[in-house]
């Protein structure tokens, strides 16, 4: 049913009343939440949450995988609570950049740009109200003016927004992430997986001229570290709020000033980026044991004095005062309690190399690699060395053939010219970034029986289980297990095999912070090499030594972690241990 036009034209004022206080120098309550519950069937998810979004803030969601971060984002932004309230700003307008990249394969490019995001939604569904009143010849023996009105505003800010040009928008947007190349009549099928994500990337971010809240579930998910620091600036000049699922950890210490943490169905807030929250998040725990403690032993001395005045028959007012103080320290133990993280049992991961390489492990000379239809060389008469010890991360954008080098490497591709030698001994362990080394009709307990039938079956469930595999999900084919779980099962794979070698294709995909950590300490520790291609910066900083740039044919060697090669990139030495440390140790620069 309809709104009437009067119902639609008080809308209107409301709206065009809170975007003129915007304008002001005040901070807007865009969105409140209060005492929120939410579960599936028998299943809590979320409970007693509570949060205000302000306009400005860019609020970073983590917690580990399945805590319900996107489920908050969800139930926010489509206000589908089961108790509590979630409340918008009158005439708010929100924008949701999904982690599903919700592209239709047999569309073209052209097709895929003209669909439109949800950002419109609100404004073509008010339109498409008043235009339903217009035909109806009783609307004109009402107050009609004021909703016509009505009706011109909303088309102009339709076409303020874009709604009218999404597609030549979207080109813009592609053009300035370096997915222009393409003829807009290719099928979506024919992008690479990167490519895809930056397809949806320009296609969700146009109109977001006028949306107050951009929900964003693992927006750089699938994107370069080129992209992503596009996606980085664009997000921090954005004049609205943000609502940001992520596990990578740079990202939201460059873009969020807030983090909220979905941790035992409850939301914790805390105030800064994602490193400040970390120094936070210790601090509060190494005080709330502390408390704890304390408290514990008020409660001792106050029992055991109270024991000794009923000893002593000492029945007056202070034992009463006493029983009461007894009360309110165990209600104030209860709750610091509460707030004690439940343990979650740990991944453990140890690569052990075997001692088998020679000094020099693999050798490219004039390596060539080109592919028919692709009119430059993925690689161009390149000279590359793996030395035992190296800890090698390849950057490049999508499409530069970071993936098809560690193909090359193993020998799943082979070389338009040029030589790869691999010497002796070198055994590589590879892990693929979408896994297929792994046969998923197979379950976890079956892989891993293909892979070492000298194991006991007892053995594969108690490594399985170190692997957070419970019961249930060791029975479970790999076709129907979530991207981070296959992930563990791929991870185990390569620690029960021999190697000397680490070839990984994006390890950290899907994997959520606590188990990024647990791979990182795993990777410092292992002595064999260790070539990965990661678009994740945090990480690269963790684990290697240097970097090889691919770009247009060309391999380009810088020494040193990520931050040393963004250094060496504009001029500047490498930082020195003192350096690293006082950047570890410095607040950064919060936005107001």
């Amino acid at each position: 049913m309809g709104l009437k036009p009067a119902a639609l034209y008080r809308q209107g004022q409301v709206q065009t009343a809170w975007r003129a206080i915007w304008g002001r120098t005040v901070a807007r309550q865009l969105i409140t939440v209060e005492g929120v519950d939410r579960s599936f069937g028998p299943v809590d998810v979320l409970q007693d949450v509570n949060l205000v979004v302000n306009h400005g803030e860019r609020i970073g969601i983590v917690g580990h995988n399945g805590a319900g971060k996107t489920t908050l984002l969800n139930t926010i932004s489509d206000q589908e609570q089961d108790t509590g309230d979630v409340d918008f700003a009158p005439g708010l307008r929100i924008a949701y950049l999904t982690q599903i990249r919700d592209l239709e394969s047999d569309r073209t490019i052209e097709e895929e740009l003209s669909r439109k995001g949800r950002q419109f939604q609100e404004l073509e569904e008010e339109i498409a109200a008043i235009e339903a009143q217009m035909v109806d010849p009783a609307f004109y023996e009402s107050d009609w003016e004021p909703v016509m009105e009505r009706y011109t505003e909303l088309q102009q800010m339709l076409a303020q927004s874009g709604g009218g040009n999404v597609a030549g928008i979207a080109k813009g947007i592609l053009t300035r992430l370096g997915l222009d190349q393409h003829p807009m009549d290719m099928q979506v099928s024919s992008l690479s997986g990167g490519e895809k994500a930056k397809l949806a990337l320009a296609r969700q971010l146009v109109g977001l001229a006028g949306v107050d809240v951009i929900f964003l579930d693992e927006p750089t998910n699938h994107l370069d570290i080129q992209t992503t620091e596009w996606l980085e600036d664009f997000l921090r000049d954005f004049d609205g709020a943000q609502l940001i699922v992520s596990h990578d950890r740079y990202f939201l210490d460059q873009v969020c000033n807030r983090i909220v943490e979905i941790q035992d169905l409850h939301a914790w807030p805390y105030t800064g980026n994602f490193s400040r929250y970390i120094r936070q998040k210790n601090a509060f725990e190494a005080s709330l044991a502390d408390r704890i403690s304390t408290t514990e032993k008020k409660i001792k001395s106050t029992m055991g004095a109270m024991a000794q005045m009923k000893r002593a028959n000492k029945y007056d007012k202070s034992i009463s005062a006493k029983h009461k103080m007894i009360e309110r320290l165990q209600q104030e133990l209860k709750a610091l309690k509460a707030r004690v993280p439940k343990k979650r049992k740990p991944l453990r991961l140890r690569f052990d190399a075997i001692d088998k390489a020679s000094k020099d492990m693999v050798d490219l000379k004039k390596a060539t690699k080109r592919f028919e239809g692709l009119d430059r060389a993925i690689l161009d008469a390149q000279d590359l060395e793996i030395r035992k010890g190296d800890r090698i991360g390849i950057v490049g954008g999508n499409g530069q053939g970071k993936t098809t080098l560690l193909k090359l490497i193993v020998g799943d591709e082979k070389l338009t010219s040029g030589s790869i030698e691999v010497s002796p001994g070198v055994v590589i362990g590879y892990f693929h970034q979408d896994h297929a080394t792994l046969d998923f009709n197979l379950n976890p307990v079956e892989q891993i029986e293909a892979l070492r039938p000298d194991l006991q079956y007892g053995d594969i469930r108690g490594a399985l289980g170190r692997f957070q595999f419970t019961s249930d999900k060791v029975k479970t084919p790999l076709k129907a297990l979530s991207g981070g779980e296959r992930a563990r099962v791929a991870l185990l794979k390569l620690l029960l095999e021999d190697n000397n070698l680490l070839l990984m294709d994006e390890p950290t995909n899907h994997l959520d912070m606590e188990s990024k950590d647990t791979l990182e300490e795993a990777l410092q520790a292992y002595e064999g090499s260790l070539v990965t291609v990661s678009h994740d910066r945090w990480f690269l900083d963790q684990v290697v030594n240097r970097i090889w740039e691919v770009n247009e044919g060309k391999v380009t060697v810088y020494y040193g972690n990520y931050t040393d090669y963004v250094r060496a990139k504009k001029g500047l030495p490498p930082l020195t241990e003192e350096e690293r440390e006082a950047m570890e140790n410095d607040d950064p620069e919060q936005d107001d």
